[in-house]
């Protein structure tokens, strides 16, 4: 296990990070820091989480509202009695009603979800980089700082979100598949429920990746390949701690599907949880990258500085032995002229 470890560090591109000179880098902690941070800038957290809303409008008009206008909707064209009147016959359209609703629904997450999480994505790395700086306790403008984020990272987000969204897409498109196939055959076609597990598996992988790698697109100034190279090895090399926190937040997650629970766990998230998401995003990243690339990172300039010291000091004896070499002549011709 240390060999394939030790392999894998020597595949990471180092490099000090952003933070301001002497930042500790190996503490404990990093929790309660954040939450620290979370109570001295309540009202900067709450702005912040407001774009996030912001950017989240499009989602809640589309699948909150405008989506049960047009089921209603297209319901009402349909007949669900068993009879209209003797002569008539029997009338139920409830097979047809169920198809058209599901269409409408593969239609709309189809089209949607994707250009709705590039907006979140857009908004959110000007939420990172503001929040970065209250991690590292620098100061932060919001309006000027969370432009900024946005001017300097919005495409390495919207590429994640991007992705996220292709994944979110084809599993939502492929649960809405199986569901149709139940109602109206009482069965679903087998390849989809191969796809749905597939793409759940990667979608897993993405948000760990995420996890990592979105904090690190704001702590470091790596080139785009550096970024995900150095996330892939360190998920890989942090497995077990990085599938852990994912199951916390996906626990929280979890719990607004609750009735009541989920309730105060919206308004939380309208309020203050989204930001609070990312700056605990950002301690964790902050702490995967500080225990092994920071390490590594100094390790590596303690070495140089060795090494430099070293040559210096045989540049130096170097510089002796030819000086005396040279004493030595100048002496020796001193005496063959007497």
């Amino acid at each position: 296990m240390g060999k394939v470890l030790n392999t894998l560090a020597g595949k990471l591109t180092l490099q000090r990070d952003l933070s301001p000179e002497g930042r500790e880098i190996n503490y404990k902690g990093r929790i309660r820091e954040a939450m620290q941070v979370v109570s001295q800038n309540m009202t900067k957290l709450v702005l912040l989480n407001l774009f996030m809303v912001v950017a989240c409008v499009p989602i809640i008009v589309l699948f909150g509202y405008y989506m049960q206008v047009q089921e209603s909707s297209i319901l009402a064209g349909y007949q669900f009695s068993s009879g209209i009147g003797i002569g008539y016959g029997i009338v139920d359209n409830t097979i047809e009603a169920t198809a058209a609703i599901y269409d409408f629904r593969l239609k709309l997450f189809g089209a949607s979800l994707l250009p709705c999480l590039l907006l979140v994505g857009l908004f959110a790395s000007g939420v990172y980089y503001c929040c970065r700086n209250m991690l590292w306790g620098a100061q932060v403008k919001i309006w000027k700082h969370f432009f900024r984020g946005i001017k300097m990272h919005w495409y390495k987000f919207m590429l994640s979100f991007a992705w996220l969204g292709i994944l979110a897409t084809g599993f939502t498109c492929s649960l809405i598949m199986i569901l149709k196939e139940t109602a109206i055959y009482g069965a679903a076609n087998a390849g989809w429920w191969v796809l749905v597990v597939f793409i759940g598996i990667l979608a897993l992988l993405s948000v760990m990746y995420m996890l990592i790698g979105q904090g690190m697109y704001v702590l470091y100034r790596f080139k785009m390949k550096d970024n995900i190279k150095n996330t892939c090895v360190l998920v890989l090399m942090m497995i077990v701690p990085t599938l852990f926190v994912t199951g916390v937040f996906a626990g929280f997650v979890a719990l607004s599907f609750v009735s009541l629970i989920g309730m105060f766990m919206l308004i939380y998230m309208a309020l203050l949880g989204m930001s609070v998401y990312v700056l605990l995003n950002l301690a964790y990243s902050q702490y995967v990258c500080d225990n092994m690339i920071g390490y590594l990172y100094q390790e590596d300039v303690k070495a140089k500085q060795k090494e430099q010291e070293r040559l210096a000091r045989e540049r130096n004896q170097a510089k002796k032995k030819q000086s005396q070499k040279q004493n030595f002549r100048a002496s020796h011709k001193k005496k063959k002229k007497k």
